[in-house]
C-alpha cells in the first residue's frame, strides 16, 4: 500500500526563486498510496485517514514538496525534476494551490496551530527529590550543600529521599549522618533508604504479590550474584519510581550540584529539528567549567515541573513557542513528535563540569561552533578529548523520543516502566521502554545544565579510539525500539507484557538463532558508527590532521571488529566468552528483563494505591 517516488534527474537551468523570509511555507502530508489504474491512485492522509484520488503526476509533485518551502520554491523544484513541466509554471502553481485547499499541503502556520491545539492538563503533585548515592560521601557533601543553599534561597521545603546503595559501612554511617544534618539545617522532611529499609519494602511487596517475589528482589536488592556486581543505578531508579507512583518526582545523583546554568549561546523557543546537533563548550579546568554560563534565577525544580506532565502543545503556547521560520527546510514526515498530541513525561538537563559519557564518540559528531572549539589547537584538543571540563547540552528546548541520559523530573502519575536494575545505560533503556508503553510520551530537554563533578577524572580518549562494544542495556534499548509502532494496545501495562513475551521469544530460540541475532546487532551498531564517522570525515575538509587521525583510528578499529569472527560479546560479559557462552548469557539477560516487565504494572499499581504510606512507614 505504501509507495514513495523520488526523482534524481539533473536540474534544468532555471533561475532560483527569490526567497521571502516572511512568506508562508508548505509541506506535503505523509500517507499510504494504492493504485487505481495506470493513471490514478488513492492517497490517504496518515494523520487523519482522509482519502484523496489523484493522478500519479500530482502524487509525484507532492513527493517533491515534503520539506517546508514556499510555493515558488516547490514550483521550481518540480520543474527541475520533471522536464515536461519546464514551461508550465502557472499550471504547476495552480495544482499546488489546489493541494493547499485540499489540505494535502499544510502551511507552517497551520502546523504550529495544530501543535498548540491540545488543552492543558492538570499536573500531579510532587512527591520528593530522590538522590541516588553509593559509597561517595564526599560527593554527597557537595550536593547537599548546594541543596541547602537552594532551600535557603527559595524556601521550597521539599521532601528529600536518599537512596543509598553503599556497601562500605563507613560510607553508610557518614551518608546517613549527612542527611540528618541537612534535615536539621534546612527543616526539610527527609527519608534514608539503605539496605535494611529496602529489605523492609521488599518484604511488604512480596507479602502483597508473592508470585512476583523473584522479580521484586531482582528489581530492588543487591545480592552476591555476579550480575548484580555491575553498576546498580537501576535499583535506585526503580525504587524512586515505586515510591513516587501516582505523583511526580525529581531524580539526582550524588555527584551532581546545583545551581542550573544557561550557556551564552542559549536560544528561546522550541527547536523542531529531531536531529539537531548537541552543543558543547570546553574549559581548561574544573573551576572554569563550574563557573561557565549564567545562573538560572528561577527555582530549578519549579522551572522543570512547570513542563513535566504537561502537553507539549500547551508549552508551545507559552514558555517554549515554535516559530514558523524554524520549520523552513524541515521534512514534515520527520516531525512525528510535533505532529501528534505529545505529553512531556520527563525533562532533561545538560551538564557543566564532567561529561556524563563513558567514551567521547559524541565529540566527533559536534558541528559548527562546538566542533571548532573542540579541535582549535592541538594542546587543548588533547585535553578536550577526555571531556573532563565541558558544558554539554542543547542551546534550545527540544522534544526527544528517546534520551540517553537521566532525566531531571518525571511525571509518574501515569505508569512509568521500570528499568534494568544493573548495568550502565539504564537511563536510555528506561526512555525507550517509556516510549513503547506510552506512544505519545516525549522527553523535553531544556537549555540548562547542572553541575557534574566525578570523584576522579575518567580517561575517555583511549576508549573512544578503541573498538566500541555495546552494553547489555544498549542491546535491550535497541530491541525495544525495533518494536515501536507494532502494537496497538492502549494500556501501558499490556504493552510492557507484550514486550516481555517478545524477549522470552528470543530467549527461547535456538542457540544458533541467538548467536545470529547478536552478530546481526553487533554488525549493525559498528557499521552505523563507521558510516556516521565516515560522513563526518568527508564533510570536515578543514579539520586539523590530529582530529582526522583520531577519527580514522575510530573507523579502523571498528572496521576490524566488524570483519573479525569473534564471539558477539556484549560489554559486561567476560572477555574470554565463546559463542555458546554468549548465547547462554543472552538468555539470562532476556528472561530477567521479561520477568521485571511482566510484574512491574502490578507493583506500580499497588504502590500508587499506597501513596505516601510506603515512605511514611520507613
Amino acid at each position: 500500500m505504501s509507495y514513495q517516488f523520488n526523482y534524481t534527474l539533473p536540474p534544468l537551468n532555471a533561475a532560483a526563486p527569490k526567497i521571502d523570509p516572511n512568506a508562508p511555507t508548505y509541506a506535503s502530508e505523509d500517507g499510504p498510496v494504492a493504485s487505481l489504474s495506470s493513471q490514478e491512485c488513492i492517497f490517504q492522509i496518515r494523520r487523519t485517514g482522509e482519502p484523496h484520488v489523484m493522478t500519479f503526476q500530482v502524487l509525484q509533485a507532492m513527493d517533491q514538496c515534503r520539506e517546508f518551502r514556499t510555493l515558488d520554491e516547490h514550483v521550481a523544484r518540480i520543474q527541475s525534476t520533471q522536464p515536461a513541466l519546464a514551461d508550465k509554471r502557472d499550471d504547476v502553481r495552480r495544482v499546488l494551490e489546489s493541494l493547499v485547499q485540499r489540505q494535502l499541503l499544510v502551511s507552517d502556520a497551520d502546523f504550529v496551530e495544530r501543535l498548540a491545539a491540545p488543552a492543558a492538563i492538570a499536573q500531579a503533585p510532587m512527591r520528593a527529590v530522590f538522590i541516588r548515592a553509593c559509597d561517595r560521601p564526599q560527593q554527597l557533601v557537595h550536593l547537599l550543600a548546594t541543596l541547602a543553599d537552594y532551600e535557603r534561597r527559595f524556601r521550597a521545603g521539599r521532601r528529600y529521599v536518599l537512596l543509598d546503595d553503599s556497601v562500605l559501612q563507613a560510607s553508610i554511617n557518614e551518608q546517613r549522618d549527612l542527611l540528618r544534618e541537612f534535615a536539621r539545617t534546612t527543616g526539610c522532611k527527609v527519608h534514608y533508604i539503605g539496605h535494611a529499609e529496602r529489605a523492609k519494602i521488599v518484604e511488604k511487596l512480596v507479602r502483597e504479590l508473592p508470585q512476583a517475589k523473584a522479580a521484586i528482589q531482582s528489581l530492588f536488592l543487591r545480592d552476591k550474584n555476579a550480575s548484580t556486581q555491575r553498576f546498580g543505578g537501576g535499583r535506585g531508579w526503580n525504587m524512586a519510581l515505586l515510591l513516587s507512583a501516582g505523583s511526580r518526582l525529581a531524580l539526582l545523583d550524588d555527584d551532581l550540584r546545583l545551581n542550573l546554568k544557561r550557556p551564552p549561546f542559549v536560544r528561546p523557543g522550541l527547536d523542531p529539528n529531531p536531529s539537531a546537533p548537541m552543543e558543547a563548550a570546553f574549559m581548561a579546568n574544573m573551576e572554569e567549567a563550574l563557573g561557565y554560563g549564567e545562573d538560572v534565577d528561577q527555582d530549578p525544580f519549579a522551572l522543570h515541573l512547570d513542563a513535566c506532565g504537561q502537553m507539549l502543545g500547551t508549552l508551545v503556547r507559552g514558555a517554549y513557542p515554535l516559530s514558523r521560520q524554524a520549520l523552513r527546510g524541515m521534512n514534515l514526515s520527520r516531525l512525528e513528535l510535533l505532529s501528534a498530541p505529545s505529553r512531556v513525561v520527563a525533562t532533561q538537563l545538560g551538564t557543566y563540569g564532567s561529561a556524563r559519557t563513558e567514551n567521547g564518540l559524541w565529540l566527533y559528531r559536534l558541528e559548527g561552533r562546538s566542533r571548532d572549539e573542540f579541535w582549535r589547537e592541538r594542546a587543548s584538543y588533547l585535553r578536550n578529548t577526555e571531556a573532563q571540563h565541558v558544558w554539554f547540552g542543547v542551546a534550545q528546548a527540544q522534544a526527544k523520543e528517546v534520551t540517553g541520559f537521566t532525566p531531571f523530573t518525571f511525571d509518574n502519575s501515569i505508569m512509568l516502566p521500570c528499568t534494568s536494575p544493573v548495568g550502565r545505560g539504564e537511563d536510555s533503556l528506561w526512555s525507550a521502554l517509556t516510549r513503547h508503553a506510552h506512544p505519545d510520551a516525549v522527553v523535553l530537554e531544556l537549555p540548562e545544565g547542572i553541575g557534574h563533578v566525578q570523584e576522579s577524572p575518567r580517561q575517555r580518549a583511549n576508549i573512544t579510539r578503541g573498538t566500541f562494544v555495546p552494553r547489555v542495556n544498549m542491546f535491550l534499548r535497541d530491541y525495544v525500539q525495533r518494536q515501536f509502532g507494532l502494537y496497538k494496545a492502549a494500556d501501558p501495562g499490556q504493552r510492557l507484557g507484550l514486550f516481555a513475551d517478545v524477549l522470552r521469544d528470543l530467549a527461547g530460540a535456538t542457540g544458533q538463532e541467538r548467536i545470529a541475532n547478536l552478530r546481526e546487532y553487533m554488525g549493525y551498531v559498528r557499521a552505523d558508527l563507521i558510516d556516521r564517522m565516515q560522513h563526518q570525515i568527508e564533510a570536515a575538509t578543514e579539520a586539523p590532521v590530529y582530529w582526522q587521525a583520531d577519527a580514522r583510528a575510530i573507523v579502523e578499529s571498528n572496521a576490524k571488529a566488524l570483519l573479525a569472527k569473534a564471539p558477539p560479546r556484549l560489554s559486561e560479559w567476560p572477555d574470554d566468552i565463546d559463542d555458546t557462552g554468549c548465547a547462554d548469557a543472552l538468555v539470562g539477560e532476556l528472561n530477567g528483563m521479561a520477568d521485571a516487565l511482566e510484574h512491574w504494572p502490578a507493583l506500580w499499581r499497588h504502590a500508587a494505591e499506597q501513596g505516601e504510606k510506603l515512605l511514611g512507614a520507613l
